[in-house]
């Protein structure tokens, strides 16, 4: 049988012990309440980035294309609405979209320059501070420690880019196939490409007018066109004279294209340079594009490439291009979507994201 003093010092123990778990739980609570508003603080600020980002390429292709700065700051204000961030739409005011230039410094990155002519450039401020449209955002457990709120801000830039285009052209005999025209006239899939080339040079000689392009047609074998030139009617000409005929070389096409973008006399090695590759069929002739984009990958070359037609080799092209950094893959089923194609890739290449 214990004794008093025995029995008291066990009590204590006791007391003690719990005591000290008392403390662990609260300890283990106080981190699991950080642990999710640190995990959510993370989220927001992904979100926020992301959106930020989406707004400043809008507001840059939009401005690239009208050259309206009120235009601009309505297309970047309206993406970014669309993008959430921490439950809500990012909304930002006008002061929060800036239009500028960029120059190239000297360690190679590109410093923004707010209202230099000419306006090139649009940068965003996604903030969910205090003073911000959409406030802070607040948090689930922090005002457990008198920490109501968290208060991110991203900066994003996107600028018009400078890019070198080798458009590579699928002439082959089986182009010359009947299609029906968007006006119900018999037309040709041939007939379709001349026209989606003309959407193609229209769009980009107003959003990113600072573009050359080179014209590669190919069939039983790759010819050479064009080289790198900045006169977009001399494409245009060029394009409209094509005849259809001949086996599919997709693959000794796309090294052809890639070649001109660092031999031509005058490709720029400051351009981006960009492949866009279409055909309407399957590569029979030659080696295959999935061997030859190794070249244009060596050289840092983007590769997007289209194909029109249900015979075209979808799941070939959509390798060769996402083989490529943001190479992108389109297909087109008939001549509105064809020209919607080329369309979508002029866009996409006419913004860059600098920081």
């Amino acid at each position: 049988m214990l004794s008093d003093s025995a029995r008291s010092r066990s009590q204590t123990r006791r007391g003690a012990m719990l005591i000290l778990i008392a403390v662990c739980l609260v300890l283990l609570l106080v981190g699991a309440v950080f642990s999710v508003d640190m995990a959510y603080m993370f989220m927001v600020r992904a979100e926020l980035q992301a959106a930020t980002d989406a707004a400043a390429r809008a507001g840059s292709e939009a401005l690239a294309r009208t050259q309206d700065p009120a235009v601009a700051r309505a297309a970047a204000i309206a993406i970014a609405e669309q993008n959430t961030v921490a439950g809500d739409g990012l909304s930002l005011a006008t002061e929060d979209v800036e239009l500028g230039s960029v120059v190239r410094n000297a360690s190679g990155r590109f410093d923004f320059l707010p209202n230099v002519s000419p306006l090139t450039a649009v940068r965003v401020h996604g903030r969910r501070e205090s003073g911000s449209l959409d406030g802070p955002v607040g948090l689930f457990f922090a005002p457990i420690v008198k920490t109501y709120h968290f208060q991110p801000a991203e900066v994003a830039t996107a600028a018009a880019s400078v890019r070198d285009v080798a458009l590579v052209l699928d002439i082959s005999g089986s182009m010359g196939t009947a299609l029906m025209a968007d006006d119900g006239t018999a037309s040709t899939r041939l007939a379709a490409l001349k026209q989606a080339v003309n959407v193609f040079l229209d769009e980009i000689a107003v959003s990113s007018p600072a573009t050359r392009v080179s014209l590669v047609s190919y069939s039983d074998a790759p010819t050479k066109r064009q080289d790198l030139t900045s006169d977009f009617e001399l494409i245009r000409s060029t394009t409209n004279s094509f005849k259809s005929g001949g086996w599919t070389a997709i693959g000794n096409a796309l090294s052809m294209g890639s070649d001109s973008l660092v031999k031509d006399a005058n490709a720029r090695s400051y351009a981006a340079k960009t492949v866009i590759v279409m055909t309407d069929g399957i590569h029979n002739t030659g080696p295959s594009p999935d061997e030859t984009v190794a070249t244009a990958i060596a050289r840092g070359q983007q590769v997007h490439t289209i194909t029109f037609s249900a015979e075209a080799d979808q799941a070939l092209m959509k390798t060769v291009a996402e083989a490529t950094a943001g190479g992108i893959h389109i297909h087109a089923d008939g001549a509105a979507d064809l020209a919607s194609a080329f369309r979508e890739i002029a866009r996409a290449m006419s913004v860059t994201l600098v920081d």
